[in-house]
């Protein structure tokens, strides 16, 4: 990885719609929504759709939820580390 990039990890059933892809490099994306895009040009229109919903996954920046740092307009630097984690139903 560049430091001028931002590192996308994908966690467990996230991975289906990644093609099993376990991370992602993305430049150029000054908050959360367009590194959603930029997910959805590469994986699919699906996948930018399911993250855009909140209701199967969530995003963490550097560690932290998005609800608690400004949601979709989360800002994002090079050299952050996003994690995307699937929802667990206790049901």
């Amino acid at each position: 990885m560049h430091n001028n990039e931002i590192t996308v990890s994908f966690y467990g059933s996230v991975q289906v719609y990644t093609g099993g892809s376990e991370s992602f490099s993305a430049k150029g994306c000054p908050d959360i929504r367009s590194l959603v895009d930029e997910l959805g040009s590469h994986y699919g229109e699906r996948f930018k759709a399911s993250l855009l919903s909140g209701e199967n996954c969530f995003f963490l920046v550097n560690g932290k939820g998005i609800m608690s740092t400004g949601g979709l307009m989360t800002a994002l630097s090079p050299g952050d580390k996003i994690e995307v984690l699937p929802f667990i139903d206790a049901g």
